[in-house]
């Protein structure tokens, strides 16, 4: 998990399916086997800092993957789900019923 506190003044960019997509994703099909994810992407979720990546992730479907360095109300500490889409950068809706959280991808310089 990335070490920051709240406190620490980060420059951050909306995140997008694209930039927080995994570069080395695992998938079912894949004829590597062996192959290793990459690390997920570092960022901000409602206010909370953690970590979240796109992609299939061992899985048959794309999915978003959080995990945050405190509990989220809705999420918790750990939230996946295939049933995601990014309305617009930044603001992801998931779920079934309109739920939504903001997120922000942290840039290192």
């Amino acid at each position: 998990m990335l070490n920051m506190t709240r406190e620490t003044i980060v420059r951050t960019e909306p995140a997008t399916e694209q930039n927080l997509s995994l570069e080395n994703d695992i998938h079912p099909f894949d004829s590597e086997p062996n192959k290793k994810l990459s690390k997920s992407h570092p960022v901000i979720v409602d206010g909370i800092i953690g970590e979240a990546c796109v992609g299939c992730l061992g899985s048959y479907s794309t999915r978003i993957k959080v995990e945050l360095s405190e509990e989220h109300p809705e999420l918790g500490r750990e939230f996946q789900t295939k049933y995601f889409r990014f309305v617009e950068p930044g603001n992801v809706e998931w779920g079934h019923y309109g739920q939504n959280f903001k997120i922000e991808k942290i840039v290192r310089n």
